[in-house]
Parts: structure tokens; C-alpha cells; sequence
């Protein structure tokens, strides 16, 4: 049964990081080392996803899944005016979908014609569209997505304000827009909710809520990994760990890492 991490990031100190980035490593996070992971831990699959201070340039994890087609597939990030060919190109390296990076940024105004048509192309290749965004964007964009017949990821459990908690305004109305029928959640990244290593209730009062609203079988796990910003105190093993106390049932873990993620990402037919 397939065993899938499907939020990682891979990248060089020769990538060329945009001037904007809110943060620059300094050190490498490779496609080797990542793999180690995923064998080390029986996992048969990952997801890379494009991080936000490489911009558009997705070439790093274009060559990364090109070394192991049969094991990875990426979420790029490009400009909503990418012209469909180059989107099609894209899909026939192992990209199955975009991210919507908006920390540091405005929420994009989709109801223009250049996003209307990028969405649509988006929709024609059977992509989904990642969203990695404070709650505040999120109930805008949302509705937004809805006109749209593709799947929406959001990352990092909607990124629960550090201050505010479960209980921000912004946060209970992005869980009453919720739809079943598109939206998936990524139980991952649990330290970037304002939590530490030892103390997830946050992701644990999340994740509580995501089930009792029939989520269950729309929840997939990433390791963050290699973790930015946070590789002082986290490991591959304490994202385990972690995701082992937030979701403590064994079958609710199994769904989570094996069945849902297999049907989101389509890695039965590789």
C-alpha cells in the first residue's frame, strides 16, 4: 500500500533565491536526502512543493523528479500568465498542481480575465491549486474557487493564527465555508501555528474539528521537511512523532498517509 509525504521541499545553495524572499537557507536540502527519509520510514511516494523564495523557478524540483519519476511528484509555483503549453509541459515533468504561496503578499484578484482563463487551463489539465494562506485570504479566496471544478489543498491546517488561536474570527468562518466535495487539508507543519515540539494542541484541536466536520477522508499529512525556519528543533522524526499524537488511531492514520493521499495525488497509476 502506497505510504505518501506529500508536502516537501528540495532546493541548492547555487538556486538563485527572488529578491523579495522573507527568507533565505543557507544550506542544501536534496533529493537524496529526502528520499533517505521516505526509505527510512517506509514511505513509497512524496510531493515536492516549490518554496516560496525560488519564485517561479521550479527547475531544482523539476530535476528532482526527474530522478525518480515513479516516486515524486511537484506543486509549482508560476504566474497565472503562463501560457497553457508551458502548463502542459509542466504536467509531463510531474507537476500536478500550483501553489498559491500569499504570506508577504495581497490575495490575487481571481475575477480578471488573465486568472479566470489561468484557472480554467488549471481545471482542463486536472490540476489542483495549493493555498498556502492566512485565514484572512482564505475565506476570500474560497468562495472564489468554488466557480472552479478542481481540488483545493490547503496547506498547514489553514495556518491558524499565532495569537488569535481556533478562535479568530477569520479562522471559524474559513471552517464554515469548508466544502467536503473540494477541499483537502494538510495535517502538517503543526510548529508553524505558534506551537512548539512539545505542545500541538492547536493541530490537535484542528484536526478534532476537520473530523467532526466529515474531513476525514479529505486529510493528507506532509513533514514540512527540511522544516524552514523551524531546522533548529524539528526533524523528520519529530514530524512522525508529532502526527502520531495528533492523530493517535491507527486506522484514522492509515487513511491519512495511505488511502487519501492516494487519491489526491493519483500515485496508484504510477
Amino acid at each position: 500500500m502506497n505510504c505518501i509525504d506529500t508536502h516537501a521541499h528540495v532546493f541548492s545553495v547555487q538556486d538563485h533565491s527572488i529578491e523579495t524572499a522573507r527568507y533565505i537557507p543557507n544550506y542544501e536540502a536534496t533529493v537524496q536526502s529526502f528520499i533517505s527519509h521516505l526509505d527510512e520510514h517506509k514511505f513509497t511516494h512524496g510531493v515536492l512543493v516549490q518554496p516560496s523564495f525560488l519564485g517561479t523557478n521550479n527547475q531544482t524540483m523539476l530535476n528532482a523528479i526527474q530522478q525518480y519519476p515513479e516516486r515524486l511528484k511537484g506543486i509549482a509555483v508560476v504566474q497565472h500568465t503562463t501560457a497553457f503549453n508551458e502548463l502542459v509541459q509542466l504536467k509531463e515533468q510531474g507537476i500536478v498542481g500550483v501553489r498559491l504561496n500569499l504570506f508577504g503578499l495581497n490575495p490575487p484578484t481571481l475575477n480578471t480575465p488573465e486568472w479566470q482563463m489561468f484557472l480554467r487551463n488549471v481545471e482542463s489539465l486536472n490540476w489542483q491549486v495549493e493555498v498556502h494562506a492566512p485565514p484572512k485570504y482564505l475565506v476570500q479566496l474560497l468562495p472564489q474557487f468554488s466557480e472552479y471544478n478542481f481540488d483545493v489543498v490547503i496547506d498547514h491546517f489553514g495556518r491558524i493564527d499565532r495569537i488569535k488561536g481556533i478562535n479568530d474570527p477569520d479562522y471559524q468562518k474559513f471552517l464554515s465555508l469548508l466544502n467536503v466535495k473540494q477541499h483537502w487539508i494538510k495535517v502538517s507543519g503543526f510548529y508553524r501555528l505558534g506551537t512548539t515540539p512539545n505542545n500541538i494542541n492547536t493541530a490537535q484541536q484542528a484536526y478534532n474539528i476537520f473530523k467532526d466536520k466529515g474531513f476525514l477522508h479529505k486529510l493528507v499529512w506532509g513533514s514540512d521537511w527540511p522544516h524552514t525556519q523551524h531546522e533548529s528543533y524539528m526533524t523528520y522524526e519529530d514530524a512522525i512523532h508529532a502526527f502520531k499524537k495528533i492523530v493517535f488511531d491507527k486506522h484514522e492514520q492509515c487513511l491519512i498517509l495511505n488511502q487519501n493521499p492516494t487519491e489526491l495525488f493519483d500515485f496508484s497509476r504510477t
